[in-house]
């Protein structure tokens, strides 16, 4: 079925139309890419960081569940700027079973790659993560306790900013500097 399928799409490259043969070669690197996945995730366990790092901004590509599982492989990855990009990758999937496995690495991370989890919970914009990510808006590394007033002020909507508020007076000017960006996300409209 596959075979005939990818000869069918390969006639297609041929249409006179041009989105007709741009949705061809789409569909051909997709099936391409489908085809990739258990040698992407044997060099997730075996390659270099760069090669995993590849592998990491392919699943992007690759898009789909195929690049989801890539990219949850990635997440227990033993280099953290792995982990890291892989953290900020699966925002553009933000599934219930995604953002379950963010929250359930939460506890194990630190520094780069935690906050790039709370960035990517943010970025979902579910109030319920928001309690979730409240627990780190004071968070002792700068880096963070940043990315968890962002991603508070985008979870936890209007309700949410009271809990900004007390971040103003943070020590770091770079937590002081979000508050007043995480702020700007209420101050048009009704807010």
């Amino acid at each position: 079925m596959v075979d005939r399928i990818e000869e069918t799409l390969r006639g297609m490259l041929a249409d006179p139309s041009p989105s007709v043969r741009e949705a061809a070669s789409a569909a051909l690197d997709r099936l391409r890419a489908k085809r990739s996945v258990p040698s992407c995730l044997q060099t997730l366990r075996t390659g270099t960081i760069e090669e995993r790092m590849r592998v990491v901004f392919s699943a992007e590509d690759i898009g789909g569940a195929e690049g989801v599982s890539l990219l949850l492989a990635a997440l227990s990855d033993r280099e953290t700027e792995v982990r890291g990009a892989a953290a900020r990758a699966l925002a553009f999937s933000p599934t219930v079973p995604v953002l379950k496995a963010l929250v359930e690495r939460l506890p194990r991370e630190q520094g780069v790659v935690l906050g790039n989890l709370l960035e990517t919970l943010g970025k979902s914009r579910r109030k319920e993560l928001a309690p979730v990510i409240e627990k780190y808006l004071a968070h002792p590394d700068p880096e963070v306790a940043c990315k968890a007033v962002m991603a508070y002020a985008l979870a936890a909507g209007k309700e949410g900013w009271e809990k900004i508020l007390l971040q103003a007076r943070a020590e770091n000017e770079s937590v002081r500097a979000s508050v007043a960006c995480a702020l700007a996300e209420w101050s048009g409209g009704d807010a």
